[in-house]
Formats: structure tokens, C-alpha cells, sequence
């Protein structure tokens, strides 16, 4: 049982954060410390202390039996063997009050890609991490077709003080050297970074934002962030130097959009343009209760100015993709819609601009795709390409991203990103690989679990995700 405890710890003591070049990665180190806890009788657990400061616990005199201690010499960023402390763990469940060890436990201990962004100025890809709860920056040209081991990054932002959780959209601003993600369902908050950044450390700002935004869109030349916002079916618009309570500058909201459950969302600042991909589930403003800190006293009869539709039920729409004026405000009809069984858009998660070729690109989750239209696209209307099929290895996908005449994919079926060419259609291999684990590697799928039940005639766990 203490065995099975010590996976728990490591599991935590993951928290901290590895720089490549100084030692092996944060996964690595998981594996390796779990791996060797199988055999552990000990009765001590090192736990993350922080990266500040001397530990609360002191400093252990030697291993566990048959574990080990973490050296400095493994570990990156500030994050060594003093920033250890010791939790006195139960050698059975019969134990009095106290931790008590689980039976077994379900965990992937390697990252899951969600959002993707490309800063083709400093040739750098940056992709959230929704399992380990992190930002991973890589080269731009990072990965191989062939290599069947998990590419290096850069670097990795990760731990409790980063306040990077449930993470989904990214975005970077090369002149600015600041790397950005919005955590989506839980903590209500984008976080930003310096380009320098790695390990658990403190962002530069926060902002709290909508409930369940999901999406960020960088308009550089505006100098502003456009976030989507699921539930309310709205995107908000703040500047890029927004901080904590801030209010947005504008918002795009009501029955005229269209919009239904907004997730992926570019800003076309050559054409003046925002794309948005819409799931389809919507829900009337009257169903929806305060979204944000900025209408939290409000009650939904005020904001229906006292026509409350006791009757207002939700409905499920075709997916789609909106698109709207870049300086659209208030409850506008969208410039275009691509919405139809001929697109194949279904569940569509990130969305990218093709600015210099005049195409949009699609992340189509729900039947693992990459859809291309043209750019002024509208209607029930096909796409150019679909990039489909065994060979091309999408699976999940979640963000998109174009630069350099490529299309870059994150999955989150499986542990990879995917490098197509610009021009790729049909069943193709990518051009590259992107591993976050060796080839190989089961995910577990979870994103965001909040509750399990048991299933007694089939003996299964059930886990919404």
C-alpha cells in the first residue's frame, strides 16, 4: 500500500520543472520515480516545496529504502534537492486519521497538447498542456517523422505558483516577448509570461476573464487579446496589457451572431477579420447566469430587462464557422458563415488563417481532420482540402496553426503534434512529429474530471471528462 502512495507523491512532486540540457524531463522523471517506487518499502515521500526559500520539512538524510532522493543534478530550474520537504506516509489503510494510500490509481504522466501558436520571428511553436498542466515551447522546426522518442523542449512553464491549470488557447507576442494562455472551466484566468520563463514561476500578470473561455486570438497591430467564451456564445476583446479586474474594451454577444459554444478564434488583422469555430450547443441568455466578475451582481431578469422567458430551452445547431468584422460590437450578424453537411465541420476546435495564401483551416475534433477553405468561404460550401486518414496520424486534434508554408496540429488523442505542408490534402503522412512521450504511449484522455461513478452490473469506473 505504501508503494501505491508513493506513486501519489511523485505524482505531485512532478510539479517542478525541467529546462532541457540540465537533466531529464519532468515525464522522465515521473516514469524513472515511479518505475523505482514499485519496489520501495519506506515509510517518506519528497514532496515540492516551492522554489523559494529552504524547505519547510528540512532536508532528508538519505532515501527512502529501496527509492531515492532527487538531486540537483537532476532537476532544472531552481527546483533541487533543498526545495524538498517529507511527508510521513501510511504503511496501510488501518492507519488512524492521516493520509491514507489508494488502492490503485489511473495517471499519464506525459503532457497532452491542447492550443498551439507559432512565432515564426524567433522560429518557436508553444503548445498548452491540459494533463500535466503546462506551457511547453519548442523550435519551430522541432520533431522527426521517423524518431520514435519523446523532442526536447526548450522549455516548460509548470507548477503551482505559474497558475496555469486547465489550460486551452495560447498566444505569443515576439515584439513584446510575452507568451500568453487562458485557463478554460476552473480557475477563470489568462496568465502571462516572459519569453524567458521556464520552471514553477510567477507570471507576469493575471487577468480574470469570462467562465469558460477558451480560445485566444493576438491581433499585434491592434495590440489587443480576443478571447471566445462558451456557454455565453461571445468572444471579448481586452488589450494585451490587461490586468486582473480589468474590463474588456468590447464584446461580440446575442442571438445575431450565431455563435453556439465558441472554442478556436483567429484575428485577421490583414482582411479585418475575427473566425470563429462554433461546436453548435447553445443556450439562450436567459438560461445563462452571471459569466464573469463584471455582472456577477446582475440577476438573469435584469439582464433580460425584466422579460424573462420562463420557457427558453437550449438546442443543438449544425457546427460552424462565423466570421465577423474586426471592429464588430454588440449583437452583429457575422460577415459569413461556413455551416453545412457539404463543409464536414464537425466539432470544430481551433481555427487558423492563412493570411498571405487567403485560406481558413479547421481542427475538425470531430471526425480527427484538418478542413481548409477558402478564406471567403460562406455557406454549405466544401472544402478545398481534408487532410484525413491512417496515414496522417490526426487524432483529436485540438489546435491549428499556420506558418512557414506548414499546417501544425495538436493532438490530443494521442501524445503528438502533427507538420503537414501548406498544400497537404487527402491521407498523408506530416512532414513532422512532435512527441511529448516515446511513440507508443497510451493517453489516458482525461481533460477535466470532476466526478466518477461506478457502475456495478459492468464493473467500470465512468469518468465525464
Amino acid at each position: 500500500m505504501a508503494r501505491r502512495f508513493l506513486t501519489v507523491c511523485v505524482c505531485i512532486a512532478a510539479i517542478c520543472l525541467v529546462t532541457p540540457g540540465r537533466g531529464p524531463s519532468v515525464e522522465d522523471m515521473f516514469v524513472a520515480t515511479t518505475q523505482a517506487a514499485e519496489d520501495a518499502e519506506g515509510a517518506m515521500c519528497l514532496m515540492p516545496d516551492g522554489v523559494d526559500g529552504p524547505p519547510r520539512g528540512g532536508q532528508a538524510e538519505g532515501p527512502p529504502k529501496g527509492g531515492r532522493h532527487v538531486r540537483s543534478s537532476e532537476v532544472a530550474s531552481g527546483f533541487s534537492r533543498t526545495d524538498q520537504s517529507q511527508i510521513a506516509i501510511p504503511k496501510s489503510s488501518n492507519t488512524d486519521g492521516g493520509d491514507l494510500p489508494p488502492v490503485r490509481m489511473v495517471v499519464d504522466p506525459y503532457p497532452s497538447f491542447n492550443g498551439v501558436v507559432v512565432d515564426s520571428t524567433n522560429d518557436l511553436v508553444m503548445m498548452s498542456d491540459t494533463n500535466r498542466k503546462s506551457l511547453l515551447v519548442y523550435d519551430r522546426s522541432a520533431g522527426s517523422l521517423t524518431s520514435k522518442e519523446a523532442a526536447t523542449p526548450r522549455q516548460q512553464i509548470m507548477g503551482p505558483d505559474t497558475g496555469v491549470g486547465f489550460v486551452a488557447g495560447v498566444a505569443m507576442d515576439p515584439a513584446h516577448r510575452e507568451l500568453f494562455t487562458v485557463n478554460n472551466d476552473v480557475e477563470d484566468r489568462l496568465v502571462v509570461f516572459g519569453y524567458d520563463a521556464r520552471g514553477n514561476v510567477k507570471p507576469k500578470r493575471l487577468l480574470y476573464v469570462p467562465h469558460q473561455s477558451w480560445g485566444i486570438a493576438f491581433a499585434p497591430q491592434r495590440d489587443v487579446l480576443a478571447l471566445s467564451v462558451q456557454t455565453p456564445n461571445m468572444y471579448v476583446v481586452f488589450k494585451r496589457d490587461a490586468m486582473k479586474f480589468d474590463a474588456p474594451v468590447r464584446s461580440v454577444r446575442g442571438p445575431k451572431t450565431q455563435m453556439a459554444d465558441p472554442h478556436g478564434i483567429y484575428f485577421d488583422e490583414t482582411h479585418n477579420e475575427v473566425v470563429v469555430a462554433n461546436h453548435g450547443n447553445f443556450r439562450p441568455g436567459e438560461l445563462i447566469t452571471s459569466y464573469t466578475a463584471y455582472d456577477a451582481p446582475e440577476s438573469r431578469q435584469e439582464r433580460s430587462g425584466g422579460k424573462l422567458d420562463e420557457n427558453a430551452r437550449g438546442k443543438f445547431l449544425p457546427s460552424s464557422v462565423t466570421v465577423f468584422d474586426g471592429d464588430a460590437k454588440g449583437d452583429v450578424a457575422p460577415l459569413r458563415v461556413i455551416q453545412g453537411p457539404l463543409s464536414q465541420i464537425d466539432w470544430p476546435m481551433g481555427v487558423a488563417v492563412d493570411e498571405v495564401n487567403n485560406e481558413i483551416i479547421v481542427a475538425n475534433n470531430g471526425d480527427n481532420s484538418v478542413l481548409v477553405f477558402p478564406r471567403t468561404a460562406n455557406g454549405d460550401v466544401a472544402p478545398k482540402r481534408v487532410i484525413r486518414g491512417a496515414l496522417t496520424g490526426i487524432k483529436g486534434p485540438m489546435g491549428v496553426a499556420s506558418a512557414r508554408d506548414e499546417i501544425f496540429v495538436a493532438n490530443f488523442g494521442d501524445h503528438t503534434a502533427l507538420v503537414f505542408p501548406r498544400l497537404a490534402g487527402g491521407n498523408v503522412r506530416p512532414r513532422r512529429i512532435v512527441r511529448n512521450a516515446p511513440a507508443g504511449k497510451e493517453t489516458s484522455g482525461f481533460g477535466n474530471p470532476y466526478s466518477v461513478a461506478y457502475d456495478t452490473k459492468r464493473q467500470e469506473i465512468l469518468v465525464p471528462n
